[in-house]
Formats: structure tokens, sequence, C-alpha cells
């Protein structure tokens, strides 16, 4: 009798040989079973529609079978041959796929992750190539993300709750064909909000050519009347646009307006010198890092008095805006570092920007709205259980 060699040598090798053998084994027999699968419910389908099976005698029959045409399925399972049933005048539909597509909607859904996490549609298709082992072109892309239009639409068009603390406005500029040969810049006009449990989320957006205060007050405007009335509405946090102030005072009169220090500490520096630059900004930070309004008073005369003589426009720049500037101490102080700018709003910008700039340029209004929607989706959801509990210990 033969002895047998248990050696661990021996094992091993004959592990790794019935392994490959395995996997490849069953990597056939999957997708051969697949395919069968699905041809034998187009066949189904077809017996169905006809009122007959393949070469069966009865008076249901309305049509006869006509043979077949070879289809390519691509599914996220794999990439599949199928023999389409055809019949001699009835045009049939199944299913398994619309009648001019070949790719499964869980492909489209696919498709359009990673187109919208950064990747131009040539580059779509090539990584979809990567992952099924098939190849899309950039119009198969575009189809598939054209998709959201009507996600847009409905996102515009909802019901809103009126259930924020926080209000949070500004705009995100882009660039978009004009028609005439070259790139056109609008603004989208977005509004985020924070509710009394601290979660946040954007609202809505509208693309606009300009901040002035017509397309402001027709943004607002909407919003309200699709619910946003404020009455929960504690403080509208934006930059010092005139066009934005004069429609929040038509909007929401009774709702407190924090005016951002972020883009006031910018218009100062616009107006001094570069050598004096940080020492005017020094005092003027010490404005609103004081630890009470009276406080900050204080600091912003002393500030007046040093630099009123040298930089007139640049203390006049703050004088007026002191009193909306100062709002955030109305607030408990845990909240205040998080409501005395729109850095909140700005920081998601950087994810827009960096889904966008690989586009440079958007062919239309809708492609645009597409990628915003899309974004800002993505950071809805992803905020979802990731709550500001600065503003929640305080509803």
């Amino acid at each position: 009798m033969r002895e047998l060699n248990f050696s661990r040598e021996n094992v091993a090798e004959a592990f790794e040989e019935i392994q490959e053998n395995f996997e490849g084994d069953v990597e056939r027999e999957i997708e051969g079973h697949t395919a069968e699968f699905l041809n034998g419910m187009l066949r189904v389908e077809a017996s169905r529609q006809m009122g007959a099976d393949l070469y069966e005698r009865t008076l249901r029959r309305v049509d006869y079978f006509a043979g077949y045409r070879h289809r390519t399925l691509v599914t996220t399972k794999g990439t599949y041959e199928l023999a389409v049933p055809k019949a001699r005048t009835t045009p049939l539909r199944f299913t398994v796929f619309d009648r001019y597509r070949r790719l499964w909607k869980r492909v489209d859904e696919l498709l359009r992750e990673i187109f919208l996490a950064g990747c131009s549609t040539r580059r779509t298709g090539e990584v979809l190539a990567l992952l099924l082992g098939t190849r899309v072109s950039a119009q198969t892309v575009s189809r598939a993300v054209k998709e959201l239009t009507p996600l847009v639409r409905s996102f515009h068009e909802r019901s809103l709750e009126d259930r924020y603390q926080v209000l949070l406005l500004d705009g995100v500029t882009q660039k978009l064909h004009s028609g005439l040969g070259r790139a056109k810049k609008k603004v989208v006009l977005v509004a985020y909000g924070i509710t009394h449990a601290g979660q946040r989320e954007f609202i809505d957006f509208m693309l606009s050519p300009s901040e002035s205060e017509s397309a402001w007050f027709g943004f607002l405007n909407r919003l309200y009347h699709r619910g946003l009335e404020g009455e929960t509405l504690a403080l509208i946090v934006s930059d010092g646009g005139a066009g934005l102030v004069q429609a929040l005072a038509s909007i929401y009169p009774d709702v407190k307006h924090q005016r951002c220090w972020a883009h006031k500490l910018r218009n100062i520096a616009d107006k001094v010198n570069r050598l004096d630059e940080k020492s005017v900004l020094r005092g003027v930070k010490r404005i609103y890092l004081a630890p009470n309004r009276r406080d900050a008073r204080r600091a912003f005369r002393r500030w007046r008095d040093r630099w009123i003589n040298q930089y007139p426009k640049a203390v006049a720049c703050l004088e007026r805006d002191l009193d909306a500037l100062l709002m955030f101490f109305d607030f408990p102080p845990e909240m205040r570092e998080h409501i005395r700018t729109t850095n909140y709003i700005e920081r998601s910008f950087k994810e827009v920007r960096r889904r966008t700039r690989s586009i440079s340029c958007f062919a239309n209004a809708e492609s645009c709205e597409r990628i915003m929607y899309a974004v800002f989706i993505y950071l809805n959801a992803k905020w979802e259980s990731d709550p500001l509990f600065e503003f929640a210990h305080n509803s």
C-alpha cells in the first residue's frame, strides 16, 4: 500500500492548486447560471406578451417568435451576453432592461456615484471598466447623471419645516457657458440651517446672475412660502452684502441678524496699508474676543482712537455695522464662536469647489444644479449622525 505524504509543503501546494481551480470554476459557474437565469426570464416575459410559449398551439396566441437579437447587459455583478426574443410584429418589453438600455439601473447609480465623487465623464467610464470589466462612453455617463434632474426639481419644491434656530446665508460663484463662446459667472445662493437639536443641513439653493436685493428677495420669499416662516428662528448670519441685508429686512424683519466677522476683517484689510495690516486686525480681533458686549465696545473705542486719523475709511467700515457685528453676544458663550461668522457654510463650499474644479465651466444651468444638489445631499446625509452639540445644549 502506497504511503501518503502529509507534509506541510505538499498540503500547501495542493491547497493552492485546488483553490485556484475552485475559484475559477465557481466564477464561471456563477456567470453561466446568471446568464441562463436572465435568458429564462426573457423567454418567460416574451411568452406572456405573445400569449403562448414557443411552438405552443393555442387560440390565445397574438404573435409568433421571430428569432433572437444578442444584447450585452451590464450589471453590478458582471457583464452578460443575452439572447433577447423577438416577435414578428409585437414590440416586446422586458423588465430586465429598458428597450434601448444595456445598463441595469443599479449600474446607473454606480455611474452617478463615481461621477459625483469627482471623476470626469471619461474617467468615470474608465473606473467602471476596472470594476465591471466593461467600458461605457462619456455620453452614457452624462445620460445617467441627467436622471438627477427630477430629484433636483423635487428638492426645490418640497415643503419645509419651520424648525431652525440659526440660518446662514451665502453665495458661491460658478461658471456657465453663455452660448457666445465664453464663460459667464453665476452665483449659487445657498441657505444653511441649524436646528434646535443641533442638526445642520443645506435647506435649498438657487442659481442667480448676482447677489442683488431682488435675487435674495426671490430666494428667501420662496423659502418663506414653502414653510420657513421663521417662527423658531433666533438668528440669521450673513456677510454684509447690501442686497441680502435689504431682502432680510423685508422677509424676516423681526429676526436678529449677525454680520460675519470674517467678511468684515477682509473688508478692513482692503482699506489699510499692507505694513499696518497685522496691527490693525490684531486690534479688531480684541473686539470680538471680548468676554461681553460692554468690553467689546470698549475695545472698539480704543481701536478707533488708535486708527481714526490714519485709516478713517477702515474705522467707518467697522463702526457703521458694529451693532450687527456684536449680535452674537445675545447668545450663550458656547455658541458665540460658531455664530459670529459664516464659516460653517464657507467650509461646506470647499466640498463644492473640490467637486466642480475638474468641470471648470458648466454647459448649462441644469448641469450646475445637478452637481450642487448632489454635493448638498451628500453633506446632509453625512451630517445626520454628527449634530452640533453647542447648539443642541441651548435648545
